[in-house]
């Protein structure tokens, strides 16, 4: 029988070290693997907003740890509470045909309905709306792209939901695009593929998300471009949001590129503050709770990327819910600097320490291991843990590419070792004192 704590724990592990630490430790620190099942794990998180924002943000990631831990891929199910209840859309999920089916993955609150239009972004919701009323005939294939989070993978929604409820012929899938490649690499690894180019051809609309994402993955462009040739010559839709334009993407095939470039291109803009203090407006009336006009400039002022502006609003709507805080100016200010307190570089850290041990930039991304360079680049490591929001892994790259362990070993050491040597303590006060 498996050991169920054991076993989350080494998910966790996992997830811990391929997201950031600030993220982490925001949505994963208070969940408990409740039930699993050869094709189906229940987790149970805090409350009813968390298991929305994991399912909605870190799904992939953790299908990911599951099968790294124990080679399967497993319908993820949440509860909150002390309640045995699965939550009730995914119940429905659960029955469903795994990995392929119709709407299986789309985000049924992004809609044409709630999405606010304005100079920034119409054009791109007048084209997705245009291809979600004439799939495969209108703008096909489509392109949607900017380089902030403002609202691409909403169309994206909008186009799926819109046809699954005017189109019930229409197979809609829409997909991320490290999960398609996390999926095509199962499938090439467990000899599979036949069954994965299978489940492709029953899909008439195609929505991938963030294609930029295939950068560097050589067979999965070329799985994606023999993708894309056959729902173009079969004249099945495809829609596809990029970070930039075709052109600019680095790291694609030039025969992905080529294709590309067919999609009409679709630019989403920057938002201005009129339109940020809309979308703050509509989504805090759906929630049901009330944001003082002072908070809602100051909100909308805060960012122009509207993921963060979402993550602000859900910090906010548990205050309320949870913790039954008014929303004031000290209550957003207190969860925007709690976001924004990672604002250092890897690149500040490491120029810092260079100076302070005066060590070489290169003998602290060596592999030497004498106290003078490896207590150093062990100090270093722990502050960029500590001090940004960077995963286990991103930090091992940053220092020469070291694996991820190196970096675990190093943040466990300098945490003892304060504790125990004045001298590494009062290292770090002085450094931490002048960074922050």
């Amino acid at each position: 029988m498996i050991d169920k704590n054991n076993t989350w724990q080494q998910i966790t592990s996992i997830l811990e070290s391929d997201v950031k630490s600030s993220e982490y430790k925001t949505w994963f620190s208070n969940t408990f693997l409740k039930r699993l099942e050869p094709n189906l794990a229940v987790i149970e998180v805090p409350n009813k907003f968390v298991a929305s924002w994991l399912r909605d943000n870190y799904m992939g990631h953790i299908q990911n740890s599951f099968k790294e831990t124990l080679n399967i891929v497993p319908e993820i199910s949440f509860t909150f509470g002390t309640t045995n209840t699965l939550n009730h859309a995914h119940e429905n999920e659960v029955k469903r045909k795994p990995i392929y089916n119709k709407d299986r993955s789309l985000n049924s609150r992004l809609t044409f309905g709630n999405f606010i239009t304005a100079k920034n972004n119409r054009f791109a919701y007048e084209s997705a709306l245009s291809v979600a009323k004439n799939p495969s005939r209108q703008y096909n294939p489509l392109c949607i792209f900017s380089s902030l989070s403002v609202g691409k993978t909403h169309l994206l929604n909008a186009i799926g939901n819109h046809v699954n409820r005017n189109y019930r012929s229409f197979n809609v899938h829409y997909i991320a695009a490290n999960r398609f490649i996390s999926h095509f690499s199962f499938c090439a690894q467990t000899e599979k593929l036949p069954e994965f180019r299978d489940a492709y051809k029953s899909i008439d609309i195609l929505l991938l998300d963030d294609v930029h994402t295939l950068a560097g993955h050589k067979k999965c462009q070329w799985e994606f471009i023999s993708l894309f040739n056959s729902f173009y010559e079969d004249k099945k839709q495809i829609v596809v949001t990029a970070n930039k334009p075709p052109t600019q993407i680095k790291n694609i095939l030039p025969q992905l590129k080529s294709r590309l470039e067919w999609c009409l291109l679709s630019e989403i803009d920057v938002p201005d503050q009129n339109t940020k203090m809309e979308i703050i407006k509509a989504v805090s009336k759906k929630s049901g709770f009330r944001m003082p006009d002072d908070v809602i400039f100051f909100l909308a002022n805060a960012t122009n990327n509207l993921k963060t502006i979402s993550q602000y609003l859900v910090n906010l709507e548990i205050q309320t819910s949870i913790y039954s805080r008014e929303i004031d100016m000290s209550t957003v200010k207190s969860i925007i600097k709690n976001k924004q307190i990672n604002t250092l570089s890897v690149k500040d850290i490491q120029k810092f320490i260079t100076g302070y041990f005066n060590i070489s930039h290169k003998d602290l991304l060596s592999d030497k291991r004498t106290r003078k360079f490896s207590y150093p680049r062990q100090m270093a490591m722990y502050l960029t843990r500590r001090l940004t929001d960077l995963s286990f892994k991103e930090i091992g790259k940053a220092f020469g590419n070291k694996d991820h362990s190196t970096v675990i070993y190093a943040v466990k050491r300098i945490e003892k070792e304060k504790k125990t040597k004045k001298s590494v303590s009062d290292d770090l006060d002085k450094i931490q004192n002048y960074l922050s």
